[in-house]
């Protein structure tokens, strides 16, 4: 989120137009507000500690329900989903995701825009810059959302509508876990040294090279051989081949 707003905040300096100062006051409004729904976020999670007190009276309930003997591990902790400190963190937490994902998707196009209204004041080098870097910033984005959000909304969708998932979402939990691989191979994809690399592979640098040392190695084995052309015995004349043909 931060990324985002500072980096709005950065092209915007450099386009001192009016419209794209009440953009900036309107979003450091939100940003504030974010801020302060995280902490009423974090102080909603004190209700989680009374879950450990719980236990003995939620564990049978739960393993009539799912069936899993998992629940009897002294280290395995489970709630009730309808009780009042899991909705109150659920509730808190949904409108924290909402407003963080405002202000990615107000700050990344107000970004676009603002870069696109500047391509007459800024270089051309400048704003293809720019506009790489914000591509960057939405697709490091889309992919947390994928490989956390997802899988979040995905198993707390489950608990509330009764949806069976196989293995207890341990697919899931998976994905999850691998976030931070997903991001850092998609950030390697998408950067620009990346691509020149494997412009420069395949276009005029590794493998051409490549290609044409092994031709010259099959040549000079078949100097060394003392085969040539006529009587190369990989090659197959058009006389053998229509005569296999016709066999």
């Amino acid at each position: 989120m931060d990324l985002f707003h500072y980096r709005l905040k950065a092209i915007s300096s450099m386009n001192t137009n009016p419209r794209n100062l009440k953009i900036r006051r309107f979003l450091q409004i939100l940003v504030y507000l974010t801020y302060v729904i995280l902490v009423l976020t974090a102080i909603s999670y004190l209700g989680l500690l009374t879950v450990q007190s719980s236990q003995p009276t939620i564990k049978p309930m739960i393993f009539e329900k799912y069936h899993m003997a998992e629940v009897w591990c002294p280290k395995f902790l489970v709630s009730d989903p309808y009780s009042w400190p899991i909705i109150l963190a659920i509730c808190t937490t949904l409108v924290f995701i909402i407003f963080v994902g405002s202000v990615v998707l107000l700050c990344g196009a107000f970004t676009l825009v603002i870069l696109l209204a500047s391509r007459k004041d800024l270089s051309q080098h400048t704003l293809k810059v720019q506009k790489k870097f914000t591509t960057v910033l939405i697709v490091q984005a889309a992919v947390h959302v994928v490989f956390i959000l997802g899988p979040i909304i995905t198993i707390v969708a489950s608990v509330y509508f009764d949806i069976f998932i196989n293995d207890g979402g341990l697919v899931f939990f998976f994905v999850e876990a691998q976030q931070g691989t997903a991001s850092t191979l998609v950030f390697i994809s998408t950067h620009s040294v990346t691509k020149k690399s494997v412009n420069y592979v395949f276009n005029r640098g590794i493998l051409p090279e490549i290609f044409s040392l092994k031709t010259l190695v099959f040549i000079s084995v078949r100097k060394l051989l003392g085969l040539k052309d006529a009587n190369n015995i990989w090659r197959v004349s058009k006389v053998e081949l229509r005569s296999k043909s016709v066999v």
